[in-house]
């Protein structure tokens, strides 16, 4: 898995599986986790809320079923 970097206060990437609808994302403290039946819409507008993406819908992807890879 190949995680996009992200210019951001608080994640060093992010990914979107549009197929299994999970968004990875690699926070700054190096935690990495999948977040499930994540929409597009919502991972689009995690790539245009530069340079605080996480502030903006952060809330909103916590609120879906995830699993932390590492």
């Amino acid at each position: 898995m190949r995680i996009r970097r992200i210019d951001s206060d608080a994640l060093l990437g992010a990914d979107y599986d549009a197929e299994r609808s999970v968004l990875t994302v690699q926070f700054e403290s190096g935690s990495i986790y999948e977040y499930f039946d994540v929409e597009p819409e919502l991972y689009a507008e995690l790539e245009t809320a530069q340079p605080h993406p996480w502030r903006v819908v952060g809330e909103r992807v916590r609120e879906h079923r995830y699993r932390r890879l590492a």
